[in-house]
């Protein structure tokens, strides 16, 4: 039987990207013709794992007619949708590139889940395809009106049905998503810093004591351009990301699910999986936009710095 990845995004978006000679105030901004993409942290990772050729079926909110919008292109990429229906219009994402700076402005808006009939029903679908699936990957926030234990609630399906659990979420999504414990969580260094103080803990080993008491397997602790660590019971590895010119970040904490998940499917071990996702993200921080990774240049990327 093939094996495949379900994501999870609560939170989807339309993401539009452009750019601009300069971004001005009190006045019109002349735009670029824009490029517009699915979003969301579950539904970047399905598309990253569709193009490293791993089956993936994304599971998400959809409202409105940005929802359709969404379904359309999901469509487009040949992307299996588990779409939820919703009362609320799917929110839109906006990204512009000002090239008299040569940085990125990111306009990113809330998402609202009026009727828990909804988010309930993610459950449900859940709990009802989960024996089809080998990870279930749920990455991105929580809008308005998904109760911040959501991910806790995933995680004890996923353990019920003996699956691996990956979950990629910041804040309060975070702190109470990891109650029930994951194969792997991915924090930033903020994340890391703000859990640290939550949890109490004196040290980061105080902290990696705690997570591993809860249930969580690996920690894929990401600072920046700088390293990542992979943490385990058995002890940390570090890694140094390539040098590489940054076009655009978005999506790129998404590739790195979608990489090292990639890798995990095809049979790497956890440390070589890890550098694959690394590559995965930055195929992505090379891309123009909204834009993800490219297979051919992942692997490229995975060969000259973690094989």
């Amino acid at each position: 039987m093939t094996k495949r990845v379900l994501t999870i995004t609560m939170n989807p978006s339309v993401d539009i990207g452009t750019e601009a000679e300069k971004v001005i105030t009190d006045q019109k901004t002349r735009c670029a013709a824009p490029t517009i993409d699915p979003g969301g942290g579950g539904i970047n990772v399905a598309r990253v794992l569709t193009r490293l050729g791993i089956h993936s079926d994304a599971l998400f909110i959809s409202g409105g007619y940005t929802g359709n919008l969404l379904k359309q292109m999901m469509a487009e990429e040949e992307i299996k949708s588990i779409p939820i229906e919703s009362l609320d219009v799917t929110r839109q994402n906006i990204a512009i590139i000002d090239n008299s700076i040569g940085k990125q402005y990111r306009f990113v808006l809330p998402g609202l889940v009026t009727d828990p009939t909804t988010w309930q029903s993610v459950l449900t679908r859940i709990e009802q395809t989960i024996a089809n699936y080998d990870f279930v990957v749920a990455s991105g926030s929580l809008p308005k009106g998904v109760p911040s234990d959501f991910y806790s609630k995933v995680s004890l399906i996923t353990q019920k049905a003996e699956k691996q659990f990956v979950l990629d979420t910041s804040g309060e999504a975070l702190f109470e998503g990891i109650k029930n414990g994951a194969a792997y969580i991915k924090p930033n260094q903020e994340e890391f810093a703000e859990m640290k103080k939550i949890f109490g803990a004196d040290s980061d080993e105080a902290l990696c004591t705690m997570l591993f008491d809860r249930g969580i397997k690996h920690i894929v602790h990401t600072l920046g351009k700088e390293k990542t660590l992979l943490i385990t019971a058995d002890g940390t590895e570090e890694f140094i990301p390539p040098s590489i010119k940054v076009r655009s970040t978005i999506g790129a904490g998404d590739s790195f699910i979608g990489g090292l998940v990639a890798g995990l499917m095809q049979g790497l071990d956890q440390t070589q999986a890890v550098g694959y996702g690394i590559s995965a993200a930055a195929s992505t921080l090379q891309s123009e936009g909204t834009d993800l990774c490219d297979a051919d240049e992942v692997v490229k990327i995975f060969e000259e710095n973690f094989r």
